[in-house]
């Protein structure tokens, strides 16, 4: 197959897209604002976070094949007791307001448009495959700190979209299944060896691996096609 025959081309967000400068300090952030969003609402911080962060975690190990939203909520009201007409209310004001305070610790891209302009020209999709535990709303907020749009992609994984996370394959392949696209006619661009890199190349799907912000988890690397922001757009440029 030539490369210049991508029916779908898909791009990791965070540390790939949108640099990011330090996790640790993006979760501190969070805990601290949206503990406040959850006061503002009637609701116990502590209690409302601790069902958030469980639901999060059932949302990343989700095999159910329930939408991850949907487990993301049962888990909640599990854990804190609080309905989804509590908590999601509270949770997109945050991610729609006060989630802004994160763009501090991210990293300019000056590469990512063109990343995404190419991604649309070289290939008949183009999908943000981004960890799929935020609503599109966060997203889409994240996406804009780097001159991002969604209307620039034919699709975004959102928990209310996918099933499956990161580094399950079935994430991976219910992107392909929802576009009709094999394996070999599909690349995956990431920064996360075991996050991106490996379950795209159990597939069989192609795949560049970002080196600006390259997390590696220690699992080998060298395997996989590389490079970094300018060389991956010189790649795109030569499909």
């Amino acid at each position: 197959m030539e490369l210049s025959k991508y029916k779908l081309i898909m791009s990791d967000l965070d540390n790939t897209l949108l640099p990011i400068y330090t996790q640790e300090r993006f979760v501190e952030i969070w805990f601290r604002d949206i503990a406040k969003v959850f006061s503002s609402f009637g609701l116990d911080p502590r209690r409302a976070i601790d069902g958030v962060n469980q639901g999060v975690r059932a949302m990343i190990f989700n095999e159910s094949g329930r939408k991850n939203i949907e487990v993301f909520y049962d888990k909640v009201k599990e854990v804190s007791g609080y309905e989804e007409e509590q908590i999601g209310p509270a949770m997109l004001t945050y991610y729609t307001t006060t989630f802004e305070n994160v763009y501090d610790i991210t990293l300019p891209n000056p590469h990512a448009v063109r990343i995404a302009e190419l991604m649309r020209q070289k290939a008949r999709y183009a999908v943000v495959a981004t960890m799929p535990v935020f609503t599109i709303e966060a997203v889409a907020n994240r996406m804009s700190w780097v001159g991002l749009k969604p209307s620039m992609f034919d699709f975004i994984t959102t928990a209310d979209t996918s099933s499956y996370s990161k580094p399950n394959p079935l994430y991976f392949q219910e992107i392909l299944d929802r576009f009709g696209a094999r394996p070999e006619e599909t690349l995956m661009i990431g920064n996360d060896v075991r996050e991106d890199m490996q379950p795209c190349k159990a597939l069989g799907v192609d795949t560049f691996l970002v080196t600006n912000h390259m997390i590696t988890h220690d699992l080998p690397y060298d395997e996989y096609r590389q490079g970094t922001y300018e060389e991956l757009v010189t790649f795109l440029e030569n499909l």
